[in-house]
């Protein structure tokens, strides 16, 4: 993991530090449970403790079901994590309670962008980049949402994650055509939850 973080650290901070323009990174799998969530935090506390700066873990599902058009709403979902520097948009919960709304500025809302959730989340991630240095997105698996695909070319990358043992290669060809196809950057492909096999003559010395 850490040789990925250190290359993936290298490319991001040459394209960094643009007032207003906050580092967007999708991490996704093909296949569910690969490990996304854990990469991206992962990844996260990394950035945050290494540079100093506001950096977001954000489940990408909740994007298209907040209104933080207005940049004082950002607070009211992002929240502080224990390390420094670093914030989470959590994914709902049922036991939640939602925040409420002010009527006059949600009407205003759906008259500029309408119903369209991906509209709506396209629109909430730049009011995110305005606020936060890097917005790491915790994404669904391209197998089984279309969000992805279409959330990718408005993030400045993509990270595919890979479960060692499980993800079929034509399955990885698969997740890089559709990211290919939408038109978005893929960085690379992360390995994750791979087992290293320890050898009989080691065993034997244990």
């Amino acid at each position: 993991m850490k040789q990925y973080l250190q290359l993936f650290l290298n490319g991001v901070q040459k394209k960094s530090g643009r007032p207003g323009k906050g580092y967007a990174v999708a991490f996704t799998s093909y296949l569910p449970e690969e490990g996304v969530s854990y990469v991206a935090q992962s990844f996260g506390v990394e950035i945050a403790k290494r540079t100093g700066k506001r950096t977001l873990i954000a489940d990408a599902r909740r994007l298209s079901e907040l209104n933080i058009m207005h940049y004082s709403r950002v607070g009211q979902n992002c929240f502080p994590t224990d390390v420094p520097n670093l914030w989470c948009l959590p994914g709902r919960d049922q036991k939640d309670e939602e925040i409420p709304e002010n009527p006059a500025e949600e009407h205003l809302y759906l008259q500029i962008y309408g119903n369209n959730p991906m509209e709506i989340a396209l629109n909430n991630l730049q009011t995110l980049r305005f606020a936060f240095d890097f917005i790491l997105l915790d994404c669904p698996a391209l197998s089984v949402s279309d969000e992805t695909a279409f959330l990718a070319p408005e993030a400045d990358g993509v990270m595919v994650v890979v479960e060692a043992d499980r993800t079929k290669q034509e399955q990885i060809q698969n997740a890089q055509q559709t990211i290919e196809r939408a038109d978005a950057n893929l960085l690379g492909f992360i390995l994750n939850k791979r087992q290293y096999t320890v050898p009989d003559w080691l065993y034997k010395r244990l």
